[in-house]
């Protein structure tokens, strides 16, 4: 909204004709068609715009010289000066209002012009309030060692502090985390909380990281509360075999088998044969019981008998 002001400076008495022992009346120039200018209220730390302008009402040019506030909780943007009005031409620019404490803000600013001097007096009007402080916590989650497919979930809190915040939205990182226990959006009157849930599924044994951001009316809603959720990943089990070499002639190498019940059925895990009495097996789960045996291959392809079987259970 602009508003055109119509403000004498030095007039006579409102309402009152103005008179004049010449042939000319004396007129006054630079106009403003109110006297108060309300910004209304505004967050400490936070700013409002308003436009307004100022018109030279003469028939003559009339060249602004200055605009000088009274205090700190409001300014004047986007007139430069000196600034010279043709007859009859407005201008208009803003009065910005960011207040430095809560409560009532009363000032005033006071345009010069000269030839004819004039001096246009604006009050200006406003209200700095203070807004809460949206508080995370836990701000660090640690899911620590889960396996695949298990799922943990942890819980945090939104903390509303100084006033009531309104938290509007919520978004969490990583295609493996789901938040729970909010309905949105949802005012927290000051220093109470609520309370929401973070649920991990890891759907491989990498290690996993999220950002969970909660959007609010709260005073540091430009810079998003973050929880940090880390998980470490499941533990890398493997299981280290060896052996001793077969005494039989011409044998050129080894296979392994492994079976989840005793005495088998089997399964060979080595690609190739394993030229050594050692064997390392990385594709072991956590929790589980494996069965191994071994056999010796000779030149000719044959392959021995099953070795003893070994039980090995998973941590």
């Amino acid at each position: 909204m602009t508003v055109l002001c119509i403000l004498p400076a030095l007039a006579p008495a409102e309402n009152q004709p103005v008179r004049s022992s010449g042939s000319h009346a004396a007129r006054t120039q630079l106009t403003c068609v109110t006297t108060k200018l309300q910004l209304g209220e505004v967050a400490v730390g936070q700013t409002s715009h308003k436009p307004i302008s100022i018109t030279n009402n003469g028939g003559t040019p009339l060249t602004v010289l200055s605009a000088t506030s009274i205090g700190t909780d409001f300014s004047v943007n986007g007139l430069d000066l000196p600034l010279t009005l043709a007859a009859g031409e407005t201008f208009t620019f803003e009065i910005t209002f960011a207040p430095e404490r809560s409560g009532p803000a009363q000032e005033s600013i006071s345009i010069a012009a000269g030839a004819p001097e004039e001096t246009l007096r604006i009050q200006l009007a406003g209200t700095g309030k203070v807004t809460g402080q949206l508080q995370v916590t836990p701000t660090a989650i640690d899911f620590g060692d889960a396996s695949v497919g298990s799922a943990r979930t942890q819980k945090g809190q939104l903390i509303a502090n100084g006033s009531s915040v309104t938290v509007s939205s919520a978004t969490i990182s990583g295609e493996d985390f789901r938040l729970g226990g909010l309905s949105l959006p949802v005012t927290i009157p000051a220093g109470h909380s609520v309370p929401f849930t973070v649920t991990f599924v890891p759907r491989d044994n990498r290690s996993a990281a999220a950002i969970l951001s909660f959007s609010s009316d709260a005073q540091n809603s430009r810079t998003e509360q973050a929880a940090t959720v880390r998980m470490v990943g499941a533990a890398q089990h493997e299981v280290q075999l060896s052996w001793k070499a077969s005494t039989s002639k011409h044998i050129v190498g080894y296979n392994v088998y492994r079976g989840n019940r005793s005495g088998g059925p089997y399964k060979k895990i080595n690609d190739a044969l394993d030229l050594n009495t050692r064997f390392t097996d990385s594709t072991v789960n956590a929790g589980k019981k494996y069965y191994y045996v071994a056999t010796a291959v000779n030149s000719k392809k044959r392959e021995s008998h099953h070795s003893k079987q070994i039980q090995v259970v998973i941590p």
